[in-house]
């Protein structure tokens, strides 16, 4: 790609947006600026219109897409990453669905092989969650976690996995305690856990809610429920923005600064309708919705920088929207954070949040 000089753009620093900004670029970002320093680089430069210029996004939460999916191993895991990193993603968690903890552990296995400089490591949704609450995950492999399997996941992580979604009322105090020492973040989900246990479960530790509102209780005015709980300890909560897990109205209840956009993608994410799995369970696609034979929605067909433009759409706000795919997954996590740096990646969006590049 041969370098390109574009200005009139509004360059997001990973907190605000900073407007009559200019970047030169190629496959990598040469220089940035404010007013007419790209002149230094270029006898002319494109109008970027008032569109906006971004490090590329930050996906925590993704099973699959384009095909493949993570719980076939390492060969389809390295396609998800590639997949998603050719639609604007970034730094990437491959999440693997609930199966007995013996097939989790060897799938732990196969990632300590992938070399990409995209995977910042694993995401573990089950099996230690709530069968009512079970969502797409296998009923047949969900259980509370034993101190062996847990010790075995450990072992196999050595620091790779990042995160886990659990039931709070399926595991024990010590048990987070030694998840929480062997840096594995643990997130509220797929839960019967009321507001008092919830808040509970938070004030352990846990600093994120796995798909706010799915997997969980929803808001009553006498029986409050997961979701207040998860605000008022200041979780961040992650939010499937494609209008069918969550309507707009719900969506803008939570606070927008703890916010984190992820897809939850499937295998099927880019591909057409039709039959495909979620782990072991069958799946069809119908419209770009996936769901169970029972009609439980099974993940999605979302791509991030979708989920990025609809959040932007129904809160008002491309700062929020960016913050939540970019800045807040890496405050939750204790990653380093992403911004826009000389040599590194970019992201060009027009004033419509359509990528551009």
């Amino acid at each position: 790609m041969s370098a390109r000089a574009i200005r009139n753009l509004n360059l997001f620093d990973g907190e605000k947006l900073i407007p009559d900004s200019w970047v030169v670029v190629d496959d990598r970002l040469i220089d940035f600026g404010v007013g007419d320093g790209w002149q230094q680089h270029a006898e002319t430069a494109e109008d970027g219109l008032g569109g906006f210029i971004t490090p590329k996004l930050c996906e925590t939460h993704v099973h699959g897409g384009n095909g493949f999916s993570n719980d076939n191993g390492l060969a389809d895991m390295l396609e998800v990453i590639d997949f998603h990193a050719k639609n604007g993603v970034g730094r990437t968690f491959l999440s693997l669905i609930s199966a007995p903890v013996q097939e989790m552990v060897a799938l732990i296995h196969e990632a300590q092989k992938i070399d990409h400089k995209n995977f910042a490591g694993l995401h573990l949704e089950g099996p230690f969650i709530a069968h009512e609450y079970k969502g797409a995950h296998d009923p047949n492999v969900l259980h509370a976690p034993s101190d062996s399997e847990l010790a075995q996941i450990i072992e196999a992580s050595n620091g790779l996995v990042q995160s886990m979604t659990v039931a709070p009322e399926l595991i024990s105090d010590s048990q987070v305690e030694n998840l929480l020492e062997a840096g594995i973040s643990l997130c509220f989900g797929h839960s019967a856990a009321n507001y008092v246990e919830t808040k509970a479960f938070f004030a352990k530790g846990s600093k994120v809610m796995t798909h706010a509102f799915n997997g969980m209780a929803g808001i009553h005015h006498r029986a409050p429920g997961p979701i207040p709980a998860a605000l008022e300890a200041g979780a961040f909560t992650e939010i499937i923005a494609d209008g069918i897990h969550v309507e707009a109205a719900a969506a803008r209840l939570l606070n927008q600064d703890r916010v984190i956009l992820v897809t939850d993608a499937m295998v099927a994410t880019g591909m057409p309708d039709g039959n495909y799995a979620l782990g072991s369970m069958a799946v069809t696609v119908t419209n770009g919705v996936a769901r169970t034979e029972s009609g439980s929605i099974a993940g999605s067909t979302l791509l991030l920088k979708d989920a990025v433009k609809t959040y932007a759409d129904w809160t008002g706000s491309p700062v929020a929207a960016f913050r939540a795919a970019i800045t807040n997954p890496a405050a939750a996590y204790g990653l380093e954070q992403l911004r826009i740096t000389k040599g590194g990646d970019w992201l060009l969006w027009d004033l419509n949040l359509e990528t551009q590049n």
